[in-house]
């Protein structure tokens, strides 16, 4: 009852308040409690921020250094040999402990570089750890958050991952999970590693799968990569045909050329810029004739394509070429384009773009010492 008789004087010693007041009053009662509990949070966040940064100071301080030793040595050591010189307990090793061990040897790999590691220790190394069990576990058992970083984890030791678990995740709901597993089945796969390529790689490809394939091509090239062409022109996604003859290009991909002068008369402006562009890198002779027949025909685009073409295969077929694409140019940039291929065309170029500077005048004569010396800011 007493209670009872204080909450109701309360309440109305609480109606009898100006408005601004019982406001005030209300929003005090119903933030104090939140802010109670935000400070807890950062209070906690911070301990266990201290806390983590103490943990890895301690475990760079007694491994790091032994880690280094035993990974960039040629003497090869066993599971046994490495437990019993980094002095230590896996059993007592929690989770906390193996992801902070985790960065420290990933650190140690960025850092010195691949040239010299010894793969036989690196590897035992971590599973001297548990690490290859640890990560394993959080990709076959763990939430969405904890699988998305073992797997980037494993790829970062590369660690081959068992058929079995690469597989189940590659048709995944979650895009990234599903993106991860599927560029890391390219490299780790044995009998079809490029499968996923028939499928333009996935349905939402971005940007981001680009940077992914082409990490996964450049450490399968030792091994040897298939012809790139034939997803190139089996492919309705033009983003993704545009990346493989960017790769074709890059990786040299000589033999794709036949297959790539093809379609150069493709609807696809950009693919066909792509295309014209891998070429020229190439030094696809054959396709020289092609490209400035058809020159005048182009789009502006492809037309400046087709002129850095001419100056990378280089062949001294095409001079005339050149200098009646710079004589019918109808902007600046166009011509600039074209000096500096006509500039760049060997000894008989620089003669030609000796005599066009002789009979320049006014603007153009900048464009002409800009392309000879590019410092010269105008």
């Amino acid at each position: 009852m007493i209670f009872e008789y204080y909450l109701y004087y309360l309440y109305y010693t609480f109606l009898g308040f100006p408005f601004i007041i019982r406001v005030a009053v209300s929003f005090i009662t119903v933030f104090i409690p939140i802010l109670v509990f935000i400070s807890f949070c950062l209070i906690y966040s911070r301990i266990k921020y201290y806390k983590k940064k103490k943990t890895k100071k301690t475990l760079t301080n007694k491994f790091g250094k032994e880690i280094k030793n035993i990974v960039y040595s040629l003497e090869i050591y066993s599971l046994e040999d490495i437990k019993t010189r980094l002095n230590f307990n896996a059993k007592k090793l929690n989770s906390s402990k193996k992801r902070i061990l985790t960065n420290i040897i990933l650190n140690i790999r960025a850092k010195e570089g691949d040239e010299y590691i010894n793969e036989i220790n690196y590897q035992n190394v971590i599973d001297s750890f548990g690490l290859r069990e640890f990560w394993e576990s959080k990709l076959k058992y763990g939430n969405l958050s904890s699988r998305q970083r073992a797997l980037r984890k494993l790829d970062d030791f590369d660690i081959e991952i068992p058929g079995s678990m690469i597989t189940s995740l590659t048709y995944n709901r979650n895009q990234y999970l599903r993106k991860r597993a599927r560029s890391s089945f390219m490299y780790f796969s044995k009998s079809s590693p490029f499968k996923f390529l028939d499928e333009d790689f996935d349905k939402t490809f971005n940007s981001w799968d680009k940077v992914e394939i082409h990490r996964m091509l450049s450490r399968r090239v030792h091994e040897g990569l298939p012809n790139l062409s034939q997803w190139v022109k089996n492919s309705t996604n033009s983003d993704f045909q545009c990346f493989l003859v960017d790769e074709i290009k890059f990786f040299n991909q000589v033999k794709c050329s036949s297959h790539l002068l093809e379609m150069l008369d493709t609807h696809d402006i950009n693919l066909r810029k792509h295309i014209i562009d891998a070429l020229g890198e190439m030094r696809c002779m054959e396709t020289e004739e092609h490209l400035t027949k058809d020159y005048v025909l182009q789009p502006q685009v492809v037309q400046h394509s087709i002129i850095r073409a001419v100056q990378n295969i280089n062949s001294g077929k095409s001079l005339s070429f050149l200098e009646d694409a710079y004589n019918n140019a109808h902007d600046r940039e166009s011509e600039i384009i074209i000096l500096k291929a006509i500039f760049n065309y060997g000894s008989a170029g620089r003669k030609l773009f000796d005599s066009l500077k002789e009979v320049s005048g006014g603007f153009s004569t900048l464009i002409f010492e800009h392309v000879s010396n590019p410092l010269i800011k105008y």
